[in-house]
């Protein structure tokens, strides 16, 4: 398993802050959909296709993650 840079393993604090779910809409920086886009590929989240955009779910792994 690769070890997570620090902005990864922020949104993962992040996202398990709010609920463990995040639905970021429209307006995200680039840099932060390709962080979300590699914790999706690491297995740390899972995405839902919703109306106002993905939706990013914390995964088993990615909640022990978020609290390390």
């Amino acid at each position: 398993m690769r070890k997570l840079t620090p902005n990864e393993h922020k949104f993962l604090e992040l996202i398990a802050k709010v609920g463990g779910s995040y639905c970021p809409g429209d307006d995200l920086h680039p840099e932060a959909a390709r962080a979300l886009h590699e914790l999706v590929k690491a297995k740390r989240l899972t995405t839902e296709h919703t109306d106002a955009g993905p939706r990013y779910h914390l995964t088993a792994q990615g909640a022990v993650d978020a609290s390390a």
